[in-house]
């Protein structure tokens, strides 16, 4: 296979794409399609820090905090893949009693960082194009829906790194993806909270937050 037919497969025929089981105990696209979700993380963390040290009344420190929030954002994208392997690992093992190893599982969790990719790249192009569009809960939604194309990866990459059939990794599944999903639920609602109080009030939750131009 080519490297697109490979992207092609893995996004839109899992199924097939892990009916290789030596997919799952590779790390070189996993750590490659990471690896660029960083970036790009850190290209927006990087935005974020430097835009919050502008707000702040701290333009001469947008520097280093922007380069302080891209190595975060850089390194935090693998913690996560970490993190998100060894939740649904715990829940796998405890439902199916699958005898393999953590290995296989974290190869697969870092499969999903490339539609992750993909809806982070198409948020941002939409959001250049029409300000605003993914804030709040259509941001929410867009997360959803990354979650739904997230889940055959997870599904079928699971079954063949653990050899356990598919139905029971989608059994054990359903509650850490709940647990996703009511969490992303609270993020969204807090951060409009802090928007509308923001806008209000001019703090967040009794922090007052003024704005300086840079000068």
């Amino acid at each position: 296979m080519t490297f697109a037919t490979d992207i092609l497969s893995l996004l839109f025929h899992p199924k097939e794409f892990f009916a290789d089981a030596s997919r799952t105990q590779s790390f070189k696209l996993p750590i490659l399609y990471t690896a660029v979700y960083g970036i790009l993380t850190a290209a927006v963390a990087y935005q974020g820090a430097a835009a919050a040290a502008e707000l702040i009344g701290m333009p001469d420190a947008a520097g280093v905090l922007g380069a302080i929030g891209a190595v975060t954002g850089f390194i935090t994208a693998f913690i996560v893949w970490v993190i998100v392997a060894a939740f649904f690992f715990v829940f796998i093992k405890f439902i199916t009693h699958t005898t393999a190893g953590f290995k296989p599982f974290l190869s697969v969790t870092g499969y999903t960082s490339l539609p992750i990719l993909i809806g982070m790249v198409f948020m941002h192009l939409a959001g250049a194009i029409s300000p605003g569009i993914f804030d709040g809960w259509t941001g929410y939604l867009l997360s959803f829906v990354i979650l739904l194309w997230c889940m055959p990866i997870w599904i079928y990459g699971f079954s063949s790194a653990g050899n356990v059939p598919s139905h029971a990794v989608f059994t054990a599944l359903l509650i850490p993806i709940l647990i996703m999903v009511f969490f992303t639920a609270y993020e969204t609602y807090t951060a409009i909270e802090a928007a509308r109080q923001l806008a209000e009030t001019g703090s967040i939750n009794g922090v007052q937050v003024s704005y300086q131009p840079p000068r």
